[in-house]
């Protein structure tokens, strides 16, 4: 009996060629589509749950509410909180802090020396230090050495798998000695295989944290710059752990809240929940959006429905012909059962076909999905092969009757419950609930595309406002060098020949040294305040370190007062002049920014206070992304000046002999030190990958989704067609013109698209401002976003229901009314 049934289906699949390849096509693409978004979710929620300790692994965070009730929440925390907690908590069974290494020296350069005695040595960027248990608490696999040793005494170094080539090729790392900004000598303990893309931490080389700690003073409740991670017991209650803190932070921190009238928090955060729920202050790195999963979810979830909605569209446009069919099954003593069973073996067959031509579009699409999102998916996900991993066999199995029960249920209901005599007379057409529900399909299928291409074009503004707005500084043209690697006492006198010998070079408008460029995270934070006022007025501003030429370099604009000169050099315990930026003179109480001049502040906490006299006061400008409003920031010119990038302001010109000729004084000045270099332009809209991928991938799926819904137009005319041959003849022998029919039947689409837009517009107002919020500065909704998803869809509309209605106005009226 099965055996009948296939052989039936088949058949109805072989004699409809069109119409099958049709609804194949359409379902595998909406299939390909699921499946890719499918990936991509698995592998967001994949972060950190390659640890075996995943779900006993806590982030502890710091958030405080100052007394103008400004919020910040840092991911970060103070280093004496993780060792205080395993000394209070028996809950706690291990702790570990990470801080990175160029907040506490700017520079980070990793030096070592080759067999004939010449220095080998890169800038480093992805350092952090840690703890000693920090490789047993997280499952990141040793190639070389013991973990639970590598990081215990001092100065030992754990390298990535690619830092160790770097250095040392092929030959063994371990024991090797590695050199720290030519202060420290590490002794590599440690090579660790290469950091999986699905972890929110990204490092390529660990010191360990007592190397530095006593020289600095980490164990101190101060400097809430450093991660700190507790691996709980087995059986602990988190929640419950968190309750106590609110005492712990009174125990330790009661005095700084009493003094600064601070309300301090702190939060136990999950470890894999970090990666979409969290964007705080001081991330180690970009974070994802669970809120672009679940959007992205029901993305894939409505193009698959649209691809379910055309079979049902274009089985109906068929049952015509099956309608005599069922009729003649009937009468020779069909059961209702058994005409049920064959349409949904109709339908498996379809999706089975549809499926099959999916699995092997995702095998092809896959590589560039990955590229287009940049994520490794298959290497992380799939070590075995795809269809080795059985998320993606159940899904297809799942999706597969799913949606043989879903879209054969309603020709095979439908068909199978008529009185044979009106089925063979096809009089089941005027059916009004069948009407309604065609109708109301193709709708919603409006309303998705209008959504779709809302979005698209609201994506598109946004990116391209961001991306093309006045950032306040000169970003075009300008080449960023990196902190020469092997340097010595005498590096700023090298720092001020090299700066004086491209400043002559005719391409070049200006140089400067800074520790910090735009589209970088400034990781300097003090408190600050003015001088006069209690430690209780304190706000958070960021601290930048720059040279007399830092604002004419990059073109900053100057509102009151003088710009840093050479004199102007900030000494330690010592008040000395300072600019501040427009933002943090507001913070300040200052109604102009004229007012803040030769004002006195104070910056930083306790006995390392230091003061300064405001000499200007800077533009706004936009340090990170569009995301982010201004923050408050203070430039000094300090007396020991510590830097990591060297800026040079190129003039028009040949940008590689520029380059070129940048290089030769380099090297002349910095011998021994690679020519590391990047573009302004090019580093600043980094901080916009993740928004221009999601664009890339919504505006994929657009018009895919456009695609499918246009195969359900062309469904519903063809429907359309064919239930009105007999009318279009008599209109035609009554004198009725092409136009005229065919107005005719692009008029109940034209109603269908006019309902569907005026139900879907407050839901793309509403959801494209709830998107727009999410950036700090963005732009205003315009006309477009809401008429031009309209244009397109009536022009695609139009030319697929006139497509189709041509050939039937067209036709010769005697052949349409000899139809029985």
């Amino acid at each position: 009996m099965i055996r009948n049934y296939l052989v039936v289906a088949w058949r109805n699949l072989v004699r409809n060629r069109v119409f099958s390849t049709i609804n194949i096509a359409g379902l595998a693409i909406g299939l390909s589509i699921c499946g890719l978004i499918y990936q991509y979710i698995q592998f967001e929620r994949s972060y950190d749950r390659f640890n075996v300790n995943a779900d006993r692994l806590y982030r502890v965070t710091l958030g405080n509410i100052d007394p103008d009730h400004s919020q910040h929440t840092s991911a970060t925390n103070h280093p004496a909180v993780a060792p205080a907690m395993k000394a209070d908590f028996p809950e706690v069974e291990a702790f570990s802090r990470l801080a990175r290494t160029n907040f506490f020296v700017s520079s980070v350069t990793l030096s070592t020396q080759d067999k004939k005695g010449n220095a080998v040595a890169f800038n480093e960027e992805k350092m952090f230090l840690a703890d000693g248990p920090f490789l047993t608490m997280f499952s990141y696999p040793l190639l070389q050495g013991n973990p639970a040793t590598a990081l215990k005494e001092p100065n030992s170094i754990v390298i990535s798998e690619a830092i160790s080539k770097k250095f040392f090729g092929d030959e063994p790392a371990l024991g090797k000695q590695l050199s720290l900004n030519r202060e420290v000598n590490l002794t590599v303990t440690g090579v660790l295989k290469d950091v999986p893309q699905n972890s929110h931490l990204s490092f390529n080389v660990l010191v360990s944290f007592s190397s530095l700690s006593e020289k600095w003073g980490y164990d101190q409740w101060r400097w809430p710059e450093f991660y700190n991670y507790i691996l709980l017991k087995p059986g602990t209650n988190a929640a419950a752990l968190q309750s106590k803190l609110p005492a712990f932070i009174d125990k330790y921190l009661g005095d700084v809240k009493r003094e600064y009238k601070w309300d301090i928090h702190m939060f136990l955060q999950p470890v894999p929940s970090i990666h979409l729920t969290s964007n705080l202050a001081l991330e180690q790195d970009t974070n994802g959006s669970e809120r672009v999963v679940y959007f992205l979810g029901l993305l894939g979830i409505f193009i698959l429905v649209v691809a379910w909605i055309n079979y049902i569209n274009l089985s109906t446009a068929k049952s015509l012909e099956r309608s005599k069919e069922v009729g003649l099954r009937k009468v020779v003593g069909a059961s209702k059962r058994q005409l049920v069973i064959q349409f949904f073996f109709d339908a498996f067959l379809v999706n089975f076909m549809a499926m099959v031509v999916s699995a092997g579009v995702l095998v092809v699409a896959m590589p560039f999905f990955e590229r287009m999102v940049e994520k490794n998916i298959s290497g992380v996900l799939y070590e075995h092969g795809l269809w080795a991993n059985p998320g993606i066999l159940i899904l297809a199995v799942v999706i597969l009757f799913t949606g043989t029960l879903l879209v054969g249920a309603y020709p095979a209901l439908l068909l199978s419950s008529f009185n044979p005599a009106q089925v063979l007379k096809g009089k089941f057409y005027k059916s009004a609930s069948g009407q309604w529900l065609r109708q109301g399909l193709v709708s919603f299928q409006y309303m998705l595309s209008i959504f779709l291409i809302a979005g698209t074009i609201a994506m598109y503004r946004q990116l391209s406002f961001m991306q093309k707005q006045d950032l306040g500084y000169a970003k075009d043209q300008v080449l960023v060098l990196k902190t020469p690697a092997v340097f010595d006492s005498t590096i700023m006198t090298h720092v001020s020949w090299f700066k004086d010998a491209v400043g002559r070079l005719a391409s070049v408008k200006n140089a400067t040294v800074s520790n910090g460029v735009p589209g970088k995270v400034l990781l300097a934070r003090n408190g600050a305040r003015r001088i006069n006022q209690a430690p209780d007025a304190d706000f958070a501003c960021y601290q930048k370190s720059i040279d007399e030429n830092f604002l004419s370099t990059f073109g900053i604009t100057l509102l009151a007062g003088h710009d840093l000169t050479k004199k102007d050099v900030f000494v330690y315990d010592q008040e000395a002049p300072i600019l501040i930026n427009e933002i943090m003179s507001q913070k300040l109480g200052f109604a102009k920014p004229e007012d803040a001049l030769h004002e006195k502040i104070t910056f930083g906490m306790g006995p390392r206070a230091q003061h300064g006299e405001i000499v200007g006061v800077v533009k706004n400008y936009h340090q990170v992304s569009l995301h982010e409003n201004y923050t408050p920031m203070m430039f000094i010119n300090p007396e020991f000046f510590s830097f990591n990038y060297i800026s040079i302001h190129l003039g028009n010109g040949n940008m590689t002999a520029s380059i070129d000729a940048v290089k030769k004084i380099y090297d002349e000045a910095f011998p021994n030190n690679a020519f590391e270099y990047f573009f302004l332009d090019e580093y600043f809209n980094r901080q916009y990958n993740a928004d221009i991928r999601l664009g890339s991938v919504f505006g994929v799926f657009t018009v895919l989704a456009i695609i499918i819904a246009c195969m359900g137009l062309l469904g519903l005319s063809i429907f359309a067609v064919v239930h009105r041959t007999k009318e279009v003849g008599i209109r035609k022998v009554l004198g009725a013109s092409v136009t005229t029919i065919l107005a005719l039947f692009s008029r109940d689409f034209i109603k269908l698209l006019l309902v569907a837009y005026f139900i879907a517009t407050p839901l793309v107002y509403f959801a494209v401002n709830r998107w727009l919020s999410s950036f700090a500065f963005h732009i205003s909704p315009g006309w477009d976003i809401y008429v031009v998803p309209l244009i397109i869809l009536l022009i695609i509309s139009i030319s697929t229901v006139g497509f189709i209605c041509f050939r039937a106005a067209t036709a010769n009226p005697t052949n349409s009314l000899r139809q029985e």
